[in-house]
């Protein structure tokens, strides 16, 4: 008999209220650091699926240490690992709020339905 998916959901939320809503604010990071990638690739015509992320200074692709949204950022002290030109911060800025909004609507969500 198969476990079913909402009973696993609302277990997960009464034993560890803040699994959710962090779960969110990952995924909203991640939403983020698309949005930043979009904001500066589609005013200069590059598709957003190819070529890899990379850096807009000396073309380096990036690894995926460099990709961890908010933390890459903060680890690499908003520079690029290879060249060491400045990342803007409104790229942290932007991946920061919308961590914060995913995580108030998921603990939002997350309150409405449990009561």
């Amino acid at each position: 008999m198969p476990f079913p998916v909402a009973e696993a959901v609302t277990a997960i939320a009464r034993h560890w209220p803040w699994f959710w809503p962090v779960a969110g604010g990952v995924l909203g990071a991640v939403f983020g650091s698309f949005l930043n990638c979009a904001r500066w690739r589609v005013p200069r015509g590059i598709s957003l699926r190819s070529p890899p992320s990379m850096c807009p200074s000396c073309k380096t692709k990036l690894g995926i240490p460099d990709l961890v949204p908010i933390f890459s950022y903060l680890a690499l002290r908003g520079r690029c690992r290879h060249c060491g030109v400045g990342i803007g911060s409104s790229s942290l800025w932007i991946e920061i709020a919308c961590a914060l909004a995913a995580a108030g609507a998921t603990a939002l969500l997350q309150a409405r339905l449990l009561g």
